[in-house]
């Protein structure tokens, strides 16, 4: 299993880079804008059958934006994005001598990469705003344990949901865009993949804030 699941990685990997290389040559004949994202996110989990804590921290987010226009008002947008969920956990330790213990606390991190698929409808004044919505899914990496426990949760490979988000553009020059917007994800399929460790059809929710400078193409 685990040779076969360092092979569906490989496999990602190299399905992404030849994506975002093809794309140009794809889609010189139409409106392509390319960019960078970067901005903040906070994730929590749903759906667990006893009550814990489930929250991540407010973590930030990197990624590459790609935006084709299909009229002047409905573009498509895609992209691919990395993010490290990191997860706050308390720790007590016992000392056998004296009977005493005291508390400490640990981050355990979750890395993933995240693929938005939305329909962008503009609106307004020089159709400055936008509403999105569609897809995404998250294709999970690695997680990275705190050296004391096991991770909180063993997430799928993958899952998938639904997206929704609104935000405005601002015209920076004749090639450059800044875009600021608000987008909140939903799952819809369960990532709990061992439910021996934390029971219940558990499922994410993620809302982002983000900056993206987008490049006329």
């Amino acid at each position: 299993m685990r040779k076969y699941s360092r092979q569906m990685k490989k496999n990602f990997y190299i399905f992404l880079l030849v994506t975002l290389f093809s794309l140009p040559s794809v889609f010189s004949q139409i409106n392509l804008k390319v960019g960078a994202n970067i901005g903040g996110q906070v994730s929590s989990l749903r759906g667990m059958d006893y009550e814990t804590d489930k929250n991540f921290m407010v973590v930030p987010t990197l990624g590459v934006n790609i935006e084709v226009a299909l009229k002047p008002f409905v573009s498509v947008i895609t992209g691919v994005n990395f993010e490290r969920w990191k997860k706050k956990r308390d720790v007590r330790y016992y000392n056998s001598y004296n009977s005493s213990s005291y508390e400490s606390t640990v981050t355990e991190g979750h890395d993933f990469f995240n693929i938005p698929f939305l329909i962008r409808y503009k609106f307004g004044n020089k159709r400055s705003f936008f509403v999105d919505g569609g897809g995404f899914v998250n294709y999970f990496n690695q997680g990275k344990p705190n050296g004391l426990m096991s991770l909180f949760i063993n997430f799928e490979d993958y899952n998938f949901g639904l997206a929704l988000g609104t935000g405005t553009t601002f015209r920076l020059n004749d090639y450059l865009d800044l875009i600021i917007q608000v987008r909140n994800e939903l799952g819809l399929t369960d990532v709990n993949k061992y439910k021996t460790m934390l029971s219940g059809n558990v499922k994410t929710n993620t809302i982002r804030l983000i900056a993206t400078f987008n490049f006329d193409i």
